[in-house]
C-alpha cells in the first residue's frame, strides 16, 4: 500500500480539488483508493457522495486504539474510492493528541494495519499541526499542489521547509512526489512567469501536466463529483488523468 501525503502551508492552491479527482483518477485505473480526509475545512468529506453518512471520523480513528481504519472508512458513490471523513471536531483532536507520548505515529501504526487499499491519499490542513505530522509520518511521498499565482511559491517554501524537518527528523523515508500545477491561467503572462519560475527552482520536481482554471471542475465539487465523473471528456478530466499517469511512473522509478 502506497501512502501520499497532499500538502501545501498556504491555502487556495487546488489541495482538496486534487484530492478528489486524483481519487477518483487513480481508483478508474484499477486502484482501491481510500480518501483521507484531515482537514478541518472538511472540503473533501463534503465533495464526495458516500454510500451511507459514516458513524465513524477522522477524530475516532486516531483517539481510539479500539477503531481500526475499516471500522471508519466508508464506501463513496465513485467505483473504488473509500473515503475517512473528517471530524467536526479536529481541534480537540489536535488538542489530545499533543499531549501524548509518541502522538505523531499514531496514523502511520493504523493505516500499517490496513490491507484492503492500493492507496492512501490524505488530504491535510494548511496549517503544520500534530495532523499533518501525522500525515507525513505515515506517508513514502508528499505531494504539493500549486496554483499559478506568486504567493503560490511562498507557501511552496514553507511547505518545503516542514517536509525537511519531517524527513529529516520522523520520517527519513518520506520523499516528495512532485509539484504539480492545478489551478493554472494560461491566459496569463504572471502565471506563465510562476511555472517557469518553479521549473528553474525544481526541475526534477514540476510536473509536465498543467491543470487549467476550470468552471466544470468546481460545478462537479457542488454537484459531489469528481470531473472525470461529471464530465468525463471535458479538458479538466482529460489532465488529471493525464496528472495521475505522470504520478505513476513517478512512483515506478
Amino acid at each position: 500500500m502506497t501512502v501520499i501525503t497532499i500538502g501545501q502551508r498556504k491555502g487556495g492552491n487546488g489541495k482538496s480539488t486534487s484530492a478528489l479527482n486524483l481519487a477518483h483518477a487513480f481508483a478508474l485505473g484499477g486502484k482501491r483508493v481510500l480518501l483521507v480526509d484531515m482537514d478541518d475545512q472538511k472540503n473533501s468529506t463534503s465533495a464526495i457522495e458516500v454510500v451511507q453518512p459514516p458513524v465513524k471520523t477522522i477524530e475516532d480513528l486516531l483517539l481510539d486504539p479500539a477503531v481500526t481504519v475499516s471500522a471508519v472508512a466508508v464506501a463513496t458513490t465513485w467505483p473504488g474510492v473509500w473515503l475517512v471523513a473528517a471530524s467536526a471536531n479536529l481541534s480537540g483532536t489536535i488538542r489530545e493528541l499533543d499531549g501524548e507520548v509518541g502522538s505523531h505515529l499514531v496514523l502511520k501504526e493504523k493505516l500499517a494495519a490496513a490491507t484492503d487499499f492500493d492507496l492512501v491519499l490524505i488530504d491535510t490542513s494548511p496549517s503544520l499541526n500534530i495532523l499533518v505530522v501525522n500525515a507525513l509520518c505515515a506517508s513514502r511521498w508528499l505531494f504539493v499542489p500549486l496554483s499559478s499565482k506568486y504567493f503560490s511559491l511562498q507557501g511552496l517554501g514553507q511547505t518545503l521547509e516542514a517536509f525537511k524537518k519531517v524527513q529529516g527528523r520522523l520520517n527519513p523515508e518520506l520523499e516528495i512526489l512532485a509539484l504539480a500545477f492545478v489551478i493554472h491561467d494560461r491566459r496569463s503572462s504572471l502565471a506563465r512567469d510562476v511555472v517557469e519560475k518553479a521549473l528553474s527552482a525544481y526541475p526534477a520536481l514540476v510536473c509536465d501536466t498543467l491543470v487549467g482554471q476550470n468552471i466544470k471542475i468546481e460545478e462537479a465539487q457542488v454537484l459531489r463529483q469528481s470531473i472525470l465523473g461529471y464530465a468525463p471528456e471535458d479538458r479538466g478530466a482529460e489532465q488529471y488523468r493525464s496528472l495521475a499517469a505522470e504520478l505513476t511512473e513517478r512512483m515506478g522509478r
